[in-house]
């Protein structure tokens, strides 16, 4: 992996801008806009390995399921890098209209699929009738015809070209804006620590109120980029919080398979069964929550000891 020097290295030597002695060497003693670069260089492999296989899998009738499950990770996690790089003052207009926008499209198509996968295992799990499970199939074949046929006009190899040279050269440009300043100099961990505390008092409020399906749903997004936070940039992967995203998506995806079978239920005895297991699922998982929800590692910084290497990628949808 290659890192672009940042200008003035000397600068150094007049001290970043200090972090807590107990913060790990690469957060206390290297620049916020190199540790950026690297975070956003280390995700780039992952991205580039993925919108390989789209490539190849296009020439199918459509990506398979463990395709779109991977590629979606991995785009999570782009998507999630990116968040903290856009408000750093990365973004530049070229790079959104030719890569970054395409690389969200991509994102979303591929969620349209991903759900119907998921609607699928449930359909097996929960025993839906198979007339339930056949329209589930009509429209999971729609969607991954759909992805197939975008996957041509999206270049997606064009797509992994254009984000290197853009991860490659934009730091430069941006140290060229902030030269002289002594923000260029700040540590990654008092430039970044603002922002994770930003995340985790978003948090606290939803959590505080968070109890229909919407409120959920919004509290399961902000727990998943507080998560990637601490594990792409601080090193940390907590349990809590991997716990906290599994139960809410599981919830969110039994929400909307909730919905999808209520609309057969009145025409169809079996799938007014199947309502009653999905509402008998989502209580127990609400009740699993609940009992997580008063352990969320609210405070929550990396020390020299606290550091892991477990991968960001542990948790499903």
């Amino acid at each position: 992996m290659v890192l672009i020097p940042l200008e003035n290295r000397l600068s150094r030597l007049q001290g970043i801008r200090e972090a807590p002695e107990t913060a790990p060497p690469h957060l206390r003693e290297q620049p916020w806009l190199e540790l950026e670069q690297k975070a956003a260089l280390d995700i780039y492999e992952d991205v580039e390995k993925v919108l390989k296989k789209l490539a190849k899998a296009k020439l199918g009738k459509e990506p398979a399921p463990k395709l779109v499950h991977e590629t979606r990770v991995v785009l999570r996690r782009w998507e999630s890098i990116w968040g903290v790089l856009e408000r750093d003052g990365w973004s530049d207009k070229k790079f959104w209209k030719k890569t970054g926008s395409k690389l969200r499209k991509l994102h979303k198509m591929l969620g349209n699929a991903r759900d119907w996968d998921v609607n699928l295992e449930f359909a097996e799990e929960y025993e839906l009738p198979e007339s339930v499970r056949k329209v589930f199939k009509k429209e999971r074949a729609k969607a991954g015809k759909k992805v197939a046929k975008s996957l041509e006009k999206l270049e997606v190899k064009k797509m992994a070209k254009g984000l290197l040279k853009f991860l490659l050269k934009r730091p430069q440009e941006i140290a060229v804006r902030h030269a002289g300043s002594s923000k260029l100099f700040q540590s990654a961990y008092s430039h970044l620590e603002p922002l994770l505390a930003e995340q985790e008092d978003t948090a606290r409020a939803l959590e505080a109120h968070a109890h229909t399906p919407t409120e959920l749903h919004e509290l399961r997004l902000v727990v998943k980029a507080w998560r990637y936070l601490l594990a792409d940039f601080f090193g940390l992967t907590n349990l809590e919080l991997v716990k906290a995203q599994q139960l809410l998506g599981k919830l969110n995806d039994l929400e909307r398979l909730s919905q999808l079978v209520g609309a057969i239920a009145a025409q169809d005895a079996g799938a007014t069964r199947a309502m009653i297991k999905l509402q008998e699922q989502k209580l127990k998982l609400l009740s699993d929550f609940d009992s997580l929800r008063v352990n969320l590692p609210f405070g929550l910084r990396p020390s020299v000891t606290s550091v892991t290497n477990l991968s960001v990628d542990a948790v499903d949808d």
